[in-house]
């Protein structure tokens, strides 16, 4: 299967590392007469194909959404963004001549190491999340899934309304209070904030053990085999809702972990482009 990992025969996999060796060859074997560093002729050299790089590499953002656009493919677009991107990291480095300090060239190149590997992330994510997407969900989408939560809800409710009050307000309260995604925190821990009520008192209900758990010991109470039958109805649907939202909360986790990176990446890769700016004027300015 020809993906961006592999698209082209490794078409840019090869670029980059033929560029990388050749321009560490000629970093080992130039002697500028001084410390090497971004003011000598390879320095500026290396410099200026970092620098076209990173506009290269920031116009993908824009490529990807131009959907019209028959300058290359998408697919080719992101090869070229991972494999260069892993190279720029080496031709910045070589570009310092490991020359760092506290001002902003070296703030530059920190912003483009942040960006770079947070980009290894997403190239991590994309390949490896949909898979994992696929063996959760089982062939099922996320929408089925819903809608078998509120199936069972119907059944539960209709079920719960021949039970004693107390406990058929503690059931309803269970589908009412139950919560899924919240918060960027709860969605990639897969925290449940869900809870029950029971005598006023408000109880954790995290993936419906608490609720499962109490059904059961009013089951163990009861003699009346129509009431133990309605029970025990009543809890298999718990259970099969349990597993119904502990999937969806998979998913939510998988879709939350796509996306998270991208308010990494895309934010640093601007403020990097600033930095870079700032960087080359500076240098043009005094030096």
């Amino acid at each position: 299967m020809d993906n961006f990992i592999s698209y082209l025969n490794y078409r840019y996999l090869k670029i980059a590392l033929w560029t990388t060796v050749i321009f560490s060859i000629i970093y080992v074997f130039h002697d500028p007469a001084q410390p090497k560093n971004g003011g000598t002729w390879f320095g500026y050299t290396i410099g200026t194909v970092s620098a076209l790089l990173i506009v290269f590499l920031m116009y993908f953002g824009r490529r990807k959404r131009d959907y019209a656009s028959n300058f290359g493919t998408v697919k080719g677009w992101l090869s070229a963004h991972v494999y260069l991107g892993s190279a720029l990291l080496v031709l910045a480095t070589l570009h310092t001549g490991f020359q760092f300090g506290m001002n902003v060239h070296t703030f530059a190149y920190i912003l483009m190491c942040f960006a770079i590997f947070s980009g290894f992330y997403g190239a991590w994510a994309y390949v490896y999340l949909p898979v994992k997407k696929r063996e959760n969900l089982n062939s099922i989408s996320t929408e089925e899934y819903f809608q078998s939560i509120e199936d069972f809800d119907r059944q539960i409710t209709s079920l719960a309304k021949g039970l004693p009050e107390k406990l058929s307000l503690m059931i309803n309260s269970a589908l009412e209070r139950t919560e899924l995604g919240g918060t960027l925190f709860n969605q990639l821990s897969i925290k449940d904030k869900s809870n029950l009520v029971v005598d006023d008192k408000i109880l954790a209900n995290e993936n419906q053990s608490t609720c499962i758990e109490l059904l059961v010991i009013e089951l163990a109470k009861v003699t009346e085999q129509a009431r133990s039958k309605q029970l025990k109805k009543i809890i298999d649907l718990f259970g099969s809702r349990q597993r119904a939202l502990k999937v969806l909360r998979q998913d939510i986790k998988h879709n939350s972990k796509l996306q998270f990176w991208l308010y990494i990446h895309v934010p640093v890769s601007f403020a990097l482009l600033a930095a870079l700016i700032t960087h080359i004027v500076s240098v043009f300015i005094y030096w």
